[in-house]
């Protein structure tokens, strides 16, 4: 049970929940559970909310301590594979945190 990690990019006409449109731009796949068992594991208070069988989604609010989190995790990481991946799911949270209009999906399955 991964934790896939989506950046969207968000359209949203009017205020109505119905003049929102989602649509990917980037997917990071965890086939092998690492993100979800990592998020599992930490006491760090974003990772923690992350759940395998749940989705959580973060704004462009949320990216610097989302941002400073995985930074953490990657600092102590020892495996090269978690490293790695840590790295990538960094990527996609600072292009979040630098356009207004994406959000990051953590989707469990």
């Amino acid at each position: 049970m991964g934790v896939d990690v989506l950046l969207m990019a968000v359209r949203q006409r009017g205020t109505s929940p119905k003049g929102r449109q989602v649509r990917p731009v980037e997917v990071l796949l965890d086939p092998g559970d690492r993100f979800a068992g990592l998020c599992t594991s930490s006491r760090r208070p974003t990772l923690s909310r992350v759940h395998p069988w749940k989705s959580l989604i973060l704004t462009r609010a949320d990216m610097p301590q989302f941002i400073s989190e995985v930074e953490a995790e990657l600092a102590e990481a020892g495996d090269r594979e978690v490293k790695d991946l840590l790295r990538r799911v960094l990527g996609l949270a600072r292009e979040c945190a630098a356009h207004e209009t994406y959000e990051l999906h953590l989707d469990g399955d």
